[in-house]
């Protein structure tokens, strides 16, 4: 009899430890494995194709996502700046540098939910077709509640963002340029209200 209880207790905790491993992995904000990480962005290059693991299956399942395509580009989230700092909506933000060869990137921000970041313009998001660059120059991107010259991106709301780069036709996610990633843009955090 004490060894039928032991062996009970034993698969109860089995079963218990399994599924609490399988229930965190799911509920978390980004998937836990496979990620790609450059500065403060990070990327799960596998979440579109073939090679995706089963718990990246079922995270991409439970949050409804249509994910972008091996081939068609990667996908970026960012929800600290370059110092670690969380981002906030009462801050203003600038984005600069150089971005690796896409056809098209877009960025946009988001709520920590996934909805679109309110703004009194109703301008959500920019891309490569909008930005002005200088020839020799990095891009450079404002983020502020407050019209800024140049390339600018109204923020609203309150409390912390995300925001989501997108680069299309990139070969950034592919295995060969995931062993060296170069840089994407830094965000660099200026004066809070």
């Amino acid at each position: 009899m004490r060894l039928i209880l032991q062996v009970v207790l034993a698969f109860t905790i089995a079963a218990g430890l399994g599924l609490g491993a399988t229930w965190w992995s799911l509920t978390q904000a980004s998937p836990p494995f496979g990620a790609l990480a450059i500065g403060p962005w990070r990327a799960t290059p596998d979440v579109g194709g073939l090679g995706a693991d089963p718990y990246l299956r079922a995270w991409i399942a439970r949050s409804g996502e249509a994910p972008l395509a091996y081939g068609d580009g990667l996908s970026f989230d960012a929800t600290t700046d370059d110092a670690g700092r969380p981002l906030d909506a009462a801050c203003d933000y600038r984005l600069e540098g150089d971005l690796p060869a896409a056809r098209l990137w877009t960025l946009a921000a988001f709520t920590p939910t996934g909805g679109r970041l309110a703004n009194p313009l109703g301008r959500f998001a920019t891309s490569s077709a909008e930005t002005v660059r200088m020839a020799g120059r990095p891009i450079a991107i404002e983020l502020a509640r407050d019209a800024r010259p140049g390339d600018w991106l109204p923020l609203g709301g309150e409390g912390s963002f995300t925001l989501r780069l997108a680069l299309y036709d990139t070969a950034l996610g592919t295995p060969l340029a995931r062993s060296a990633p170069t840089a994407l843009l830094a965000i660099i955090r200026g004066t809070c209200r």
